[in-house]
């Protein structure tokens, strides 16, 4: 199993170099999410593996997945329905 094989509507690479980039591109990215469609992102970076939950919480979205695999870091998000 990798990666390509977890079904989502969209996808995004959250890695950046510093701690804002990543969110802004989450942040960019659900702009397009739509209440019952999903959003992977993924990042090197181990940090976001409690920061993604806490972005979530705040956010109202829900994290239906978290985890490892090829190396990256992924999290499957959706929107709560309104």
């Amino acid at each position: 199993m990798n990666l390509d094989s977890i079904p989502c509507d969209f996808f995004v690479d959250i890695s950046g170099t510093d701690c804002a980039v990543p969110f802004s591109k989450l942040n960019d990215a659900l702009e397009v999410l739509q209440p019952g469609q999903t959003l992977m992102a993924v990042s090197g970076k181990q940090a976001l593996l409690s920061d993604i939950p806490a972005f979530c919480r705040q956010r109202n979205l829900q994290l239906i997945d978290q985890g490892e695999m090829d190396d990256m870091f992924y999290f499957l998000i959706s929107l709560q329905g309104h």
